[in-house]
């Protein structure tokens, strides 16, 4: 009897043991979430709601800041925060977007004044290295939270962490651009992007491809249309007249299609005509119905974003509508329910193209320049090597007897581009006759004269 009590005992204490086992292989498998202490509230006040969205989150930022480094020195060293931080285009680069919790949301965009509470996981590592490198780490700082992105990864406008040297060539696998791939940006060019992109012109339309599941889709799609531009007029952007959009795109479809074969869309060369920045391409996807006299209405919006010079795309924005009611007719209530989700999607689809733009910009903006009959190959090499030397990047699209195409990446104006040309033209050899034709947008055409 004693001897199989022991042989139980044993029995149950090895059972423990491998419990505990695997109980501490799956507290290692699994990983440990973000500890609360990265999690900030925040409140911000602004003209827009995207301002007041981004000042909340960088309220939120300067909280982490004070437990880095203490409420004394975040004070006393307030300007230079400001400068190097708090001031920043791109406060997604210090927060994890995709953890923002909507505390409040209030105020009036025609009053101009709107205010916004949040809570949101703050990317301390990001902080802590920006704070590091402008020598605003001082001593008494907490200790680094060791959530976020792995070490040596760089926030997306940020200030890059610290990472160890390479040993050897990056593997295919780590081929991403880094720090030293691309000619950094002057604080002359970054005024230059910072003003371009809050000066951006919009155009906003639907496709021809454009489906919404009702039987007068065009004129539901024009109204979406006419909402998100009375959206961005309210938010003080510069916009294309949708009119103007739908007169160019029936009078001129032949020509479109004579000048560029189909190898851009209708839109963005429609864009480009208008000389707009930023296109949106709006798509609905709609539904409707009726009960006792009473309408009801949903919708589906996706809002494509993109560079018109490029093509590439900025991002995308879907959003989908609460049902919404009318007493009037299916029509009504879908058309509410279009309206209101548009106005809802455009403040997300204006910030990601703005925060998108400024990125892209830092390559340079670019410009299509045509050399009407150029003298010969090695002329034409030397001047192209002469503009290279003055712009981000030259490259020859195509090149004949007739002509040369060269697309242009630079950080300035279309005047600036013209002088550029010119001050070249005046000291490589075979172009001081150099003439420029015609000007429209960043397309730019000049005369060799030979």
């Amino acid at each position: 009897m004693v001897k199989r009590k022991q042989q139980g005992a044993r029995l149950f204490r090895a059972f423990v043991c491998i419990a505990g086992v695997l109980v501490v292989l799956a507290a290692c498998s699994t990983p440990a979430p973000p500890p609360e202490s990265d999690y900030y509230t925040g409140a911000g006040r602004g003209a827009t709601l995207g301002e007041a969205i981004n000042a909340a989150k960088m309220d939120a930022v300067r909280k982490a800041v004070i437990d880095i480094i203490g409420a004394g020195a975040e004070a006393a060293r307030a300007d230079e925060l400001e400068r190097v931080l708090y001031s920043t285009r791109n406060p997604n680069a210090y927060v994890f977007n995709e953890t923002l919790e909507t505390l409040r949301r209030d105020g009036s965009l025609i009053q101009e004044d709107m205010q916004y509470e949040l809570r949101i996981r703050v990317n301390v590592p990001a902080v802590r290295s920006t704070l590091e490198v402008n020598g605003l780490l001082g001593p008494g700082a907490a200790v680094e939270s060791q959530s976020g992105p792995a070490a040596g990864s760089a926030p997306a406008g940020g200030a890059a962490p610290a990472t160890q040297q390479e040993a050897g060539p990056r593997s295919g696998a780590d081929l991403a651009p880094a720090a030293g791939d691309w000619q950094e940006v002057t604080p002359e060019e970054e005024r230059f992007i910072r003003r371009y992109v809050e000066t951006m012109t919009y155009m906003v339309y639907f496709g021809d491809d454009a489906a919404v599941g009702s039987k007068n889709a065009a004129f539901i799609m024009r109204s979406a249309v006419n909402q998100a531009n009375s959206y961005l007029v309210s938010d003080g952007r510069v916009v294309v007249d949708a009119n103007q959009v739908e007169r160019l795109k029936e009078d001129q479809r032949l020509v479109y299609e004579e000048e560029t074969g189909r190898e851009i869309s209708l839109l963005q060369w429609v864009a480009r005509r208008l000389n707009a920045d930023v296109y949106i391409e709006l798509d609905a996807r709609v539904s409707g119905r009726s009960s006792g006299g009473n309408h009801y209405g949903n919708a589906d919006v996706t809002l494509s974003m993109f560079d018109t010079s490029t093509g590439q795309i900025l991002g995308s924005v879907n959003r989908r509508s609460q049902e919404s009611f009318s007493r009037t007719s299916q029509e009504d209530a879908i058309l509410n329910a279009i309206q209101s989700t548009v106005y809802q999607a455009m403040p997300h689809a204006v910030d990601m193209a703005r925060d998108q733009m400024a990125r892209s910009l830092t390559r340079g903006i670019r410009y299509e320049v045509t050399l009407q009959n150029p003298p010969d190959a090695r002329s034409i090499s030397r001047f192209r090597s002469a503009v290279g030397d003055e712009v981000r990047e030259i490259a020859t699209v195509s090149q004949s007897p007739d002509e040369v195409l060269f697309e242009v990446f630079h950080v300035g104006s279309t005047d600036d581009v013209v002088d550029l040309f010119f001050e070249v033209s005046g000291r490589v050899a075979g172009f001081e006759d150099m003439v420029l034709v015609i000007s429209r947008g960043r397309s730019l055409t000049f005369d060799a004269g030979f």
